[in-house]
């Protein structure tokens, strides 16, 4: 990803100091790099940032803007606006329980085989936004961590495991990612787990054949170690000669962050969540004439009126148990609540 979006257009550093509040601004850090990446708008840009959202019906835009990829350094607290989006509701625990009661119940019903059940954790005692940026950058260095300040929908921060697509030319990665387990437990993936991983599989497989992918390979699931989470991953590979954001758009979103039928997975959240995700496990990226790599927005945090809010969600399937998914979601956000606490 480094070699892709590296531009160090001339002068472009120094153009990044002028920026004004009406500027979107972003800084990004790449899975197992040390670096810092900022890009400076620029409409002869070779790179082009997305910001895609989680449903398009929920009203938010997709961001996009072109520019210049350039090395900087991490952002110092105070560089940033702060722009008041609207209040985020803080989901309780009773909440959560009663949303996966209900998507068991809707499961059993036949209306879907698995659906994710998302909450949220505000708080109004966090750090500046420039300075979680840079705690995610030291708590996980093999995450995608970015920073977005965007003048209307406001700043977003966060470190995310989960690659959607990455492509050279027209060589294709993906990748299927469920299941959560913490550090050090020696249980067996269940059934259950295995089954909600596999279900994500066989859509990325799907949706890749559909449009006309060739020599699809697999290798997987396997375990992937994340901060003190371990999830159950498949990687998958192909050859893809047509529009690589098209493809990324039609892989998104996948049933590891909305379910199965993907329709009938979405509704349900509409109905249930009592926060609007906007942006949480949309996806995120860049493309450029050389490729692509584009980012699930999970990990993530947004600041809003009354504080920051932290999101965080599970796979429900036949077999979920209520109590184990609200812990799912603790051991979730505990894996980066620890950046943002003032």
């Amino acid at each position: 990803m480094t070699e892709t979006f590296f531009d160090d257009a001339p002068h472009a550093e120094a153009r990044a100091n002028t920026a004004t509040a009406s500027d979107p601004r972003l800084w990004w850090r790449p899975p197992g790099h040390t670096d810092v990446f900022t890009l400076i708008p620029d409409a002869s840009g070779t790179s082009t940032f997305h910001f895609s959202p989680f449903d398009v019906a929920g009203g938010a835009p997709e961001i996009s803007w072109s520019g210049h990829a350039v090395r900087t350094s991490s952002p110092a607290p105070g560089t940033l606006p702060h722009i008041a989006t609207p209040a985020m509701p803080d989901t309780t625990r009773a909440e959560h329980i009663g949303n996966v009661e209900t998507a068991l119940a809707a499961i059993r019903s036949g209306t879907f085989d698995k659906v994710v059940v998302s909450r949220t954790r505000v708080s109004n005692n966090s750090v500046p936004p420039e300075l979680a940026f840079q705690n995610l950058c030291a708590l996980h260095p093999h995450a995608l961590v970015y920073l977005m300040h965007h003048p209307v929908e406001g700043t977003w921060c966060g470190a995310t495991p989960e690659l959607l697509l990455r492509a050279q030319q027209h060589d294709v990665d993906t990748v299927s990612l469920a299941g959560t387990r913490r550090i050090g437990s020696e249980e067996a993936w269940t059934d259950k787990e295995r089954q909600e991983q596999q279900v994500v599989t066989d859509h990325v497989l799907e949706v890749l054949n559909r449009l006309g992918a060739e020599d699809i390979n697999q290798d997987g699931p396997r375990d992937k170690r994340y901060g003190e989470l371990v999830h159950l991953e498949t990687r998958i590979s192909a050859r893809y000669p047509g529009d690589l954001h098209a493809l990324a758009k039609a892989l998104h979103p996948t049933p590891a962050v909305c379910g199965r039928p993907l329709e009938a997975a979405a509704n349900f959240i509409r109905i249930h969540e009592r926060h609007n995700r906007t942006y949480y496990a949309g996806f995120l990226g860049w493309s450029s004439p050389l490729g692509c790599a584009y980012y699930v927005n999970l990990r993530c945090a947004h600041w809003a009126e009354n504080g920051v809010a932290l999101f965080a969600g599970g796979g429900i399937v036949e077999g979920s148990v209520p109590e184990r998914e609200w812990s799912e979601t603790e051991a979730k956000l505990q894996s980066i609540s620890p950046a943002f606490q003032g």
